[in-house]
């Protein structure tokens, strides 16, 4: 016959542990705080309130490369720079130090201008 002490021991480090290991996935969930089109040979400058951390992320819907800086302006750092390739994605992350809401400016300086095929959206666990 089962120890019922022994039994429980081993079950109750089990029944802890799973809740924490789903948390992290949840709690990752991200929202679309503000997207949109990006037009060939200009800088667009979005500014938003969001959570200590942001996912930016840039397709190009075109057949050809596309040009672009990524700058956050109100921290003064670029992001990223480079080429994204036809139809490819760009992802990039950045966090603040501080208690949310955080302002971002983010710019975004196309300097391919044969098209306007190009999208971004900018996505945080929360935004204001």
């Amino acid at each position: 016959m089962r120890n019922p002490i022994r039994t429980l021991a081993a079950a109750l480090p089990l029944a802890v542990a799973l809740p924490l290991l789903a948390t992290p996935a949840a709690s990752a969930v991200a929202n679309v705080c503000v997207g949109g089109p990006l037009m060939g040979g200009q800088t667009t400058t979005i500014g938003l309130a969001a959570d200590q951390a942001i996912n930016i992320n840039v397709h190009n819907h075109d057949w050809r490369g596309l040009a672009l800086v990524i700058r956050d302006v109100r921290w003064g750092n670029q992001l990223w720079k480079g080429i994204v390739a036809p139809g490819g994605d760009q992802n990039v992350r950045t966090d603040v130090f501080g208690e949310p809401p955080i302002g971002y400016e983010i710019a975004f300086e196309v300097t391919s201008n044969l098209s306007n095929n190009y999208t971004f959206a900018i996505s945080s666990t929360r935004c204001y």
